[in-house]
């Protein structure tokens, strides 16, 4: 998948209807609107020159690179993840754009995808009253696991529906996380697999509202807020994504979810949500720790033995 495919999934996604508060890719006056309503989320934009599109008829804008910082990322380091993945062709953006005929076959693949997850999901509705979906994007260790069983015992079905799409350096891959998460969904009589493609910008609070008004739209009623959501390089605090959501949860249909994470109890000797027990001393499980594991082809211990063997065949 090229880089730029990027754009050519957004372009899906805004023709599926999946995203609540935008249908086409932003203008300048749009985006501005967006840099003063937090939970509208995260403003999809155009670079220019992107080659699935035909620009003729186009409406060119320059976005200040630190303004967007200060609003989209809460931060003024322009060097974070987000930027950079942001601006990586540059900052001249562009609107009323068309799609190339060419790509048309590219679109409905994707446009494919999206159908057949709300006929999913619309099936799952019928079985299921209380259905709560999550988005992961790692490789599950047994503090995720601490939460899956908090969500099972909260709702009737948990749905893991991770993104699929480009991703930064580093990011467990597709393949990579279908491998494990299908994993869990044999585990787990309660967890069902079902991906979505779409892009991840590493937003976090802006993020979370991105991600909630993605699972409204796809029909989910529930969707659950993770520590740092979406966050990336320690930027945001664990509980930032939850907090921000709370404080506008009526500009949204679907109803957040969260919890304090999942930890190991030495006294209690299992894995638990933090604040199910009294006891202060606990471990927290690492995430970058499993990577490095799976990298070195060594067993982690906060983790599943038979979920590693079968993922690290497929870790590059």
């Amino acid at each position: 998948m090229e880089d730029c495919e990027e754009y050519l999934i957004s372009y899906a996604n805004f023709k599926s209807g999946i995203f609540k508060f935008q249908n086409s890719f932003l203008n300048e006056t749009q985006l501005k609107n967006f840099y003063k309503k937090p939970y509208l989320g995260v403003p999809v934009c155009l670079p220019s020159n992107i080659k699935y599109f035909d620009y003729t008829n186009a409406k060119y804008f320059k976005i200040d690179k630190k303004t967007f910082s200060k609003f989209i990322f809460s931060t003024s380091n322009l060097n974070y993840i987000g930027n950079k993945k942001y601006f990586r062709y540059g900052d001249i953006f562009a609107s009323n754009v068309k799609l190339k005929k060419k790509y048309n076959k590219k679109v409905n693949f994707y446009l494919t995808n999206i159908k057949l997850s709300k006929q999913i999901i619309k099936a799952y509705k019928k079985k299921f009253k209380n259905i709560c979906a999550m988005q992961i994007r790692n490789v599950p260790h047994f503090g995720h696991e601490a939460v899956f069983k908090h969500l099972i015992n909260n709702f009737d079905l948990l749905v893991l529906n991770p993104i699929f799409g480009i991703k930064k350096k580093n990011d467990f891959t597709d393949n990579l996380i279908s491998k494990a998460l299908r994993f869990m969904q044999k585990k787990y009589k309660k967890i069902k697999f079902l991906p979505i493609y779409t892009n991840f910008h590493y937003a976090g609070p802006r993020e979370a509202f991105h991600h909630m008004s993605i699972r409204e739209k796809l029909g989910f009623k529930n969707f659950y807020i993770g520590r740092d959501h979406a966050g990336a390089e320690n930027l945001y605090s664990p509980s930032e994504a939850s907090k921000k959501v709370k404080k506008f949860k009526k500009k949204f249909i679907i109803r957040s979810f969260t919890s304090l994470g999942g930890y190991y109890c030495n006294y209690c000797e299992k894995y638990l949500i933090k604040g199910s027990c009294n006891h202060s001393k606990l471990i927290n499980i690492s995430g970058t720790d499993l990577r490095a594991c799976l990298k070195s082809n060594k067993t982690y211990i906060h983790a599943d033995r038979e979920l590693q063997r079968i993922v690290s065949k497929f870790y590059d």
